[in-house]
């Protein structure tokens, strides 16, 4: 879904579609702008770039002829939960016990969590080890009541 090249659709979108339509292929070649609206993360703007990349048939033929070449893997999820579900980060700054923020990004992820990459109302919480800082994250978290947590406290929630 990320390479095809559909306009504001990067990685963490063609994540979230492919979990949506549990990677169904067929599925996600009929994907309609209703459903795709109904994806949290996805808004208004992704899902009609996506209905109208999909609407064109000479896309549709190319991904038709795409999937004829290749063969997908089932992928066992032996470490995922649901630990996190229904919950949103945003990391921010740098990490200690992580190689990277992606690491954080795949641990969240795996536990049935999302990243996005701003503050909004409907982030639950920010990752910051400088809780006191003064990024534009943190005044914008601290102006919508968001949890600053830092990763330490990150940690003890997805020990608990």
């Amino acid at each position: 879904i990320n390479a095809l090249g559909i306009a504001n659709v990067g990685l963490t979108v063609a994540k979230l579609i492919a979990m949506y339509y549990n990677n169904k292929c067929n599925d996600i070649l009929n994907a309609k702008y209703e459903d795709l609206v109904s994806i949290e993360g996805i808004g208004d703007v992704i899902a009609k770039e996506i209905e109208n990349y999909l609407s064109d048939e000479d896309n549709k033929n190319r991904i038709n002829n795409l999937l004829d070449e290749i063969e997908f893997e089932e992928v066992a999820n032996e470490e995922s939960s649901d630990k996190l579900a229904g919950k949103v980060f945003v990391i921010t700054g740098s990490v200690n016990h992580f190689k990277n923020r992606d690491e954080v990004k795949e641990v969240i992820e795996k536990l049935g969590g999302k990243v996005t990459g701003s503050v909004t109302g409907k982030t639950s919480f920010l990752i910051n080890n400088d809780i006191n800082s003064n990024s534009g994250k943190n005044k914008k978290a601290k102006e919508l009541g968001v949890p600053i947590i830092s990763e330490e406290d990150f940690l003890s929630m997805i020990e608990e």
